[in-house]
């Protein structure tokens, strides 16, 4: 009997080592779990917008991935809010990407992200824009071009003075908004001006991004790429 128990004593303890081994294998298999990356945001071109030209540069936020993997991005451009009617559906590795479209014609544009592990976030928004008509309506103003601070410079100075340019093929008289400030995108600084120059107060050690609106006075709408500098 002696040694019956003894046996019976010892089987349950190895019973229970091999218990406690198979409780912690399990929960290492959760920890491998892979996450997708995050949702992009759009930053260009707006929602809405009236295109000057038909070859068009988006942009928009790098995703984020918790475990570092590698990020795609797939972006989707159509004729429909559905995505139906496609006109590109492209992957690339950089958060912007060109290309070239019909004049008078409404699209929609979308992104999502995608890991080298197969993991995929969601869509981001769904935003419009529309191309310029053909010649014989409103010519909408140029879509204006930085001259200072030049993108990415340095400025020492308290104070800096934003210039741009800009042309309406019609004539038409111009005015302009100034989006300004320490996110990107800015927001809404001042609103119709009339000249291509304008001085803000700056703070030290700061990155300032900016982007001009050109207007005429029959709605046309030309919206600028968005800049920025740096203060020392």
């Amino acid at each position: 009997m002696k040694k019956l128990y003894s046996l019976f004593i010892i089987g349950t303890l190895l019973l229970s080592c091999n218990t406690d081994d198979d409780s912690g294998n399990g929960n290492n298999t959760g920890q491998g779990e892979n996450t997708a990356p995050s949702i992009p945001t759009l930053i260009f071109p707006e929602n809405n917008l009236l295109c000057s030209n038909i070859a068009l540069g988006f942009e928009w936020s790098d995703s984020e991935d918790r475990e570092g993997d590698h990020i795609l991005y797939q972006v989707e451009i159509a004729r429909d809010d559905m995505f139906t009617d496609m006109l590109f559906s492209i992957i690339t590795p950089e958060p912007h990407r060109n290309f070239n479209f019909e004049k008078g014609t409404v699209y929609y544009w979308r992104v999502k992200a995608k890991d080298n592990k197969r993991n995929e976030s969601s869509y981001s928004e769904v935003r419009s824009f529309i191309t310029e008509p053909e010649v014989g309506i409103n010519t909408i103003p140029q879509t204006p071009k930085i001259i200072s601070p030049s993108l990415g410079q340095s400025v020492v100075d308290q104070t800096v003075v934003l210039e741009w340019e800009s042309t309406d093929g019609d004539g038409d008289p111009i005015v302009y908004d100034i989006y300004f400030g320490e996110t990107n995108p800015p927001v809404l600084l001042i609103e119709n001006i009339e000249q291509t120059v304008f001085g803000i107060n700056l703070s030290p050690d700061k990155t300032y991004y900016w982007r001009v609106i050109a207007k005429d006075d029959r709605e046309g709408v030309a919206i600028g790429r968005v800049w920025h500098f740096n203060t020392n």
